[in-house]
């Protein structure tokens, strides 16, 4: 059976691969259909687009957003936008409001390191970051470069994470803005890794889940690479019972999280391509009714 991924990160975010070099590779691994999803930016999905065509791959135009959403600890929110159009004036407003945001809050942690005596400055970082939003993985990166951590998952665990020397909040959508602003660009708003909400119990999940719906929630993401058997299969069944999309993807970066792969995730994801025909008419359908 084909296989698919519709969570996919390029260079424009924090990903270690060109939109198009992400195409290659999806194509070489045989996949039929990918979605490009890079953290609070669209600036890959055209190239991706256009590379897809050429290789005969369904490009899906995506985007990845972080959520203002109250949950403990480390546990967040992530809203996924599949079939979005990349020209909606008010999303491209909205993306470029958290790019200056995360551009601000990026000099803030090299401010902050610097004054907790490392080597680092911003003009090193944006030579790193690219065209692309600048995060904390470009931070991480640096700082290996620089010799000051030898693994980057030492920068998040010890100088980037909430108490660290180089942490600073990040500035973020609410979910209601976040899914009205995707369904004006003509777009499906999905949970991403609902696992990445920390409840213990799908109990506790389910409920979650049915709050964020009320806000137009359109699907979740089923299917991902760190949802072993039991949980994938609970959110398919939760999801055929609550009239939700289903999704799925890797969350591939690349070297940032070497052990996941597109379309296999750390080796054993398989995400149907019907899920991809599902979304695709669901929004085809949507379209033509409006």
């Amino acid at each position: 059976m084909p296989r698919i991924d519709l969570h996919m990160h390029t260079t424009c975010s924090d990903g270690s691969l060109s939109p198009a070099e992400l195409v290659d590779k999806a194509h070489a691994l045989g996949l039929k259909a990918i979605a490009v999803t890079d953290h609070d930016e669209i600036c890959g999905c055209k190239e991706a687009m256009e590379r897809g065509r050429e290789k005969g791959i369904d490009v899906v135009a995506g985007v990845e957003l972080s959520i203002d959403y109250p949950l403990s600890g480390k546990n967040h929110l992530h809203i996924v936008g599949l079939f979005i159009d990349i020209e909606n004036e008010q999303l491209k407003a909205a993306l470029e409001k958290l790019k200056m945001a995360r551009r601000t809050r990026a000099e803030k942690m090299v401010s902050k390191l610097r004054q907790a005596g490392y080597n680092v400055n911003y003009e090193e970082l944006k030579e790193i970051a690219g065209e692309g939003s600048i995060g904390r993985p470009h931070v991480a990166a640096l700082l290996k470069l620089k010799g000051i951590i030898r693994k980057e998952t030492d920068a998040f665990r010890h100088l980037l994470s909430k108490g660290g020397p180089g942490y600073v909040s990040k500035e973020k959508l609410d979910v209601k803005s976040a899914i009205d602003v995707l369904h004006r660009a003509g777009g499906l708003a999905i949970m991403a890794h609902p696992i990445s909400l920390g409840f213990r119990t799908y109990d506790e999940l389910g409920k979650e889940i049915l709050k964020i719906r009320d806000y137009g929630l359109d699907g979740i993401e089923t299917y991902y690479s760190r949802h072993d058997r039991y949980l994938t299969r609970w959110l398919l069944e939760f999801a055929d019972k609550n009239d939700l999309l289903v999704s799925g993807g890797s969350d591939f970066h690349g070297t940032a999280k070497p052990n996941v792969q597109p379309g296999i995730g750390s080796g054993d994801l398989h995400i149907p391509y019907s899920v991809y025909e599902n979304l695709l008419n669901f929004r085809k359908k949507n379209i033509a009714e409006k």
